[in-house]
């Protein structure tokens, strides 16, 4: 009887597997198309991001050599100061709007108009308020008064660079990255030119931060008209939302693009206390070369977020774009370092001259600060996809609390020097930390229109 009730059983197992089977290779070769289909619209937006990319980097390289050797280390410490300063503030004012944007709008597309135009009041009311702030406050940031008239002369730049990445964040979320390639193309190629011109009739490093107000509000309205001509279909009737709900939203990222700015810039404004506005020249001249490394990974993390975004409830296919992209990073980080640390001198006295010869060092345990620093870069993308956002804010805060420690300590001994291993270990630090796998928590959630 129990052989008769098996053989029944396997019989009608079997009967089932013929319409199970063929389900199940279809459901694997959707699958499989799904995960193709993500992995090449992932390469076509990299390389559209890649050629902006390679395009503003080698513009501001040149910017930053042109600056250096017609004006000097000095001049180039000034400038690299005051954007040091400016730039932190510019993330307050975006208040984590930007990658709120990419994150939801990759979601749903339709919230992309209301977010924005609720963002634009944010960005009116914090960045009017910090600009004024900036005006009057910035004798209290330096005691060198060409950094201070030049934070002033740049004060603008805390509205028009948050309006700007609100733009390109709607571009992101859907995917249409060739704009963002050609506006930063698009205003270096005159911010260049015209800082030629300015320097050969005899003007002074304040001309090349007015001209990078120019510049940039030009970008802003290009963004604007695009933005206009491609989306005013379904921005026209968007429904706008509660500012104070989306700014809770958005705290999380907030609080992580202001601690990751810190944490980029901190060291630049310890160096300029610590040591001399020439150091500030040297490892500014040292940095533009690990910005250049960083131009291929920065093109493919702009790409990878709103793909990570996308796939967060499909755990399988979200998991392989991930690896594949750490192998790469991986690979990309080792390739940098050994390269630059054997070619640091000849390509430091090529482009800046022999009086940058202080500058090598830096240069070399700087681009080995690159292979923790994209490893970490991709696995925050990893945790901002699932939500986690407060993950990220608790390693980038332990690992700003290391680099200002450390800081205070090599700085004053080694200088840029000093500066650079920093930065190599509280990257390394900051990795270690974020790496540890956890139970993914992220639930998609949407703000309540008014």
């Amino acid at each position: 009887m129990k052989n008769s009730t098996q053989g029944r059983r396997e019989a009608e197992q079997q009967k089932f597997s013929i319409f199970y089977e063929p389900l199940q290779l279809c459901l694997s070769a959707e699958n499989l198309f799904r995960l193709k289909l993500t992995q090449s619209r992932l390469s076509r937006n990299t390389f559209a991001l890649l050629v902006g990319n390679v395009g503003g980097t080698a513009l501001a390289f040149a910017l930053s050599v042109l600056i250096g050797r017609v004006l000097g280390q000095t001049d180039l410490g000034v400038y690299t100061t005051v954007l040091a300063w400016i730039f932190p503030l510019t993330l307050i004012v975006d208040f984590g709007l930007g990658s709120l944007i990419t994150r939801d709008v990759a979601q749903d597309e339709a919230l992309g108009s209301p977010y924005l135009h609720t963002s634009t009041i944010a960005r009116l009311t914090i960045g009017g308020a910090l600009t004024v702030a900036l005006l009057i406050g910035a004798p209290f940031l330096s005691d060198n008064p060409a950094i201070i008239t030049g934070l002033q002369v740049s004060a603008p730049l805390l509205l028009i660079e948050p309006f700007f990445g609100a733009f390109t964040a709607v571009f992101r979320a859907r995917q249409i990255m060739w704009p963002i390639a050609w506006l930063n193309i698009g205003m270096l190629v005159p911010q260049v030119v015209l800082t030629i011109a300015a320097f050969a009739v005899g003007m002074d490093i304040q001309a090349a931060l007015v001209i990078n107000v120019i510049t940039s509000a030009a970008r802003l309205v290009a963004a604007w008209v695009i933005y206009r001509r491609n989306f005013v279909s379904w921005a026209t009737y968007a429904s706008p939302l509660q500012l104070v709900p989306l700014l809770r939203k958005a705290w999380p990222f907030a609080l992580a693009a202001i601690l990751a700015a810190l944490q980029a810039r901190v060291g630049i404004l310890l160096l300029e206390r610590l040591a001399t506005t020439a150091d500030v020249g040297y490892f500014a001249a040292a940095s533009r070369f690990v910005e250049a490394g960083r131009m291929i990974p920065n093109a493919f993390f702009g790409a990878l977020f709103p793909t990570l975004a996308a796939l967060a409830a499909l755990p399988e296919d979200f998991h392989a774009t991930f690896m594949r992209a750490m192998r790469g990073l991986l690979v990309f980080g080792l390739a940098m370092g050994v390269g630059v640390y054997l070619l640091a001198a000849p390509v430091m006295n090529l482009t800046y001259g022999s009086e940058f010869a202080p500058a090598i060092p830096a240069l070399q345990v700087a681009m080995w600060s690159l292979l923790p620093s994209l490893l970490r870069g991709a696995r925050s993308l990893y945790w901002y996809a699932k939500g986690e956002e407060g993950r990220v804010n608790a390693v980038t805060a332990l690992a700003l609390v290391a680099q200002i420690a450390l800081g205070l300590w090599l700085i004053p001994l080694y200088g840029a020097l000093g500066l650079a291993l920093t930065m190599l270990v509280s990257e390394a630090v900051a990795l270690a930390l974020l790496w540890p796998e956890t139970r993914p928590r992220y639930t998609p959630q949407t703000v309540h229109e008014t």
